[in-house]
């Protein structure tokens, strides 16, 4: 399994864990939580799919659909967006070594429950 997005403006985007990228696959059948819940897998696949054109951080905060934020505390140096009110995609931006607002990688490290 090829976890890794290469996209044409060579920013790549990681899937930390095979359940996210099994997820935007469409294979959710071995993940019960998601199975019943397709509605959750279609708009998370969707928000996935806005990452993908992002090529700074900028544009992360003028996408205001996603309610991008840096997170702190025991979360710092992760960013998040909204899937929908209940869940959040926790990601890192890898910026580029030339230029610290370009993103080189989005890193996808998992999809949680807001306030859990």
């Amino acid at each position: 399994m090829n976890n890794i997005l290469s996209l044409r403006n060579n920013m790549k985007i990681v899937f930390s864990k095979t359940y996210l990228a099994d997820l935007y696959e469409g294979n959710v059948r071995d993940y019960k939580e998601y199975k019943s819940n397709p509605q959750l897998v279609k708009q998370y696949v969707k928000t996935i799919d806005k990452l993908k054109g992002i090529t700074d951080v900028q544009q992360l905060y003028q996408l205001k659909s996603l309610h991008y934020s840096k997170k702190t505390g025991n979360l710092a140096g992760v960013s998040a967006v909204w899937v929908n009110e209940k869940y959040r995609i926790l990601f890192r931006e890898i910026a580029s070594e030339e230029d610290s607002l370009t993103i080189d990688i989005l890193e996808i490290a998992d999809l949680s429950k807001h306030y859990e």
